[in-house]
């Protein structure tokens, strides 16, 4: 993020307001022993109150991780998720 002063030239109403940089709250669940192939998903979010603010679905295949390297046994499968603003999921 870069930040610019107002010169002694420009008038503070002509400068250009700044938008701030999206934030990602990140956040992952473990679940054991996923497959290599479609698996359904829901995605609930609830707020403080416990009211449902977000109830989506989608199907994903969750797909080999190598911590070892590309030479070694896979170390599991993992499926990538992004919520948008908007409420939708995308697959990663």
């Amino acid at each position: 993020m870069t930040t610019e002063s107002v010169t002694a030239t420009e008038s503070p109403a002509a400068s250009t307001p700044q938008t701030p940089e999206p934030f990602a709250w990140p956040g992952f669940a473990v679940v054991r022993d996923l497959p290599k192939r479609p698996i359904h998903i829901t995605l609930v979010f609830k707020n403080q109150r416990g009211v449902t603010v977000l109830d989506r679905q989608i199907s994903i295949t969750p797909q080999p991780t190598y911590p070892n390297g590309r030479n070694c046994s896979p170390g599991g499968h993992q499926a990538h998720l992004t919520v948008t603003g908007e409420g939708s999921l995308i697959p990663r």
